[in-house]
């Protein structure tokens, strides 16, 4: 016969009385019930915490890899992206090296050969667990974010100043230039100036160097934080293009680890693994 464990606070309780004297059997399970209840409020109490606070290390729960949900993500009959006829022909010549759309010969997705993957890749922390996650440092002028997968670090300053202009001559970055600030309890980040050798996702949807780029970051509670991204890239896209709602828990890792991993982009661990790995995986 089975052996159920009763609740330690209601051994605790009855045993504390028994010592003593012998009381009504009524009046006993009123007191473990009291005990009861207050270990169940205690349990339901949410953990206080600053939804200004942004640090620590956050791993994705939400299902989606990629930066919206989209035909490829494996969410049913997902809608597909609101192209123009340039973005659907930049997208058509990008070859993933994962997915429905994988291509062993073709491929050309940029992680395979060691280019950042930038932002808003980055973000969308692909790959699968325990390097789902990245960390959020934030200090009295700037956030940081820490991306454990190639080990890339990208800056959002929030000391005030306003975005280069989208021009030509702006130089682009990998990252872009990125700045934030508060609304509420909603942090926001805007970027300009992106490389337009970078994908939005694995899935092989692209950009221009004048994509425009929102974010919107907020601590629903003590360890969840949820992300919301807009694009806006008329060149390439129809309209401002959402992605899905990004859950992160904090210090949600299946597999913590006690040291940096030191996960770097090593092209010739690379090109083995495109043989290895990559290649067979796609039919090549």
């Amino acid at each position: 016969m089975a052996h159920h464990r009763r609740h330690p606070l209601l051994a605790r309780a009855e045993a504390n009385v028994s010592r003593h004297h012998r009381i009504p059997a009524g009046a006993l399970l009123l007191v473990t019930g009291s005990v009861l209840a207050a270990a169940v409020t205690f349990a339901q109490t949410p953990k206080p915490f600053d939804p200004h606070d942004l640090s620590g290390k956050w791993a994705r729960t939400s299902f989606n890899q990629g930066f919206s949900t989209v035909p490829e993500s494996g969410r049913g009959n997902a809608p597909q992206a609101p192209f123009t006829a340039a973005g659907k022909a930049a997208y058509d010549k990008n070859y993933p090296g994962y997915g429905p759309r994988a291509n062993a010969t073709l491929r050309n997705d940029p992680m395979g050969s060691c280019d950042p993957l930038g932002i808003p890749r980055n973000l969308n922390a692909e790959v699968v667990s325990s390097h789902n996650w990245w960390e959020i440092v934030q200090l009295p002028d700037r956030m940081m974010q820490l991306f454990e997968w190639h080990h890339e670090y990208r800056v959002v300053y929030t000391d005030g100043r306003k975005l280069p202009d989208a021009t030509a001559d702006l130089d682009a970055k990998w990252n872009g230039y990125s700045v934030g600030k508060w609304e509420g309890d909603t942090f926001v980040v805007d970027s300009v100036g992106f490389d337009d050798r970078t994908w939005l996702d694995k899935f092989g949807y692209p950009h221009t160097d004048g994509m425009r780029l929102q974010e919107r970051y907020r601590r629903t509670d003590a360890t969840t934080l949820e992300l919301t991204m807009v694009v806006t890239d008329p060149e390439y896209y129809t309209r401002p293009w959402e992605s899905d709602r990004k859950v992160f828990k904090l210090n949600g890792l299946q597999i913590d680890r006690p040291w940096d991993e030191q996960i770097y982009c090593v092209p010739s661990e690379e090109q083995k693994f495109n043989r290895l790995i990559r290649d067979p995986a796609s039919g090549k």
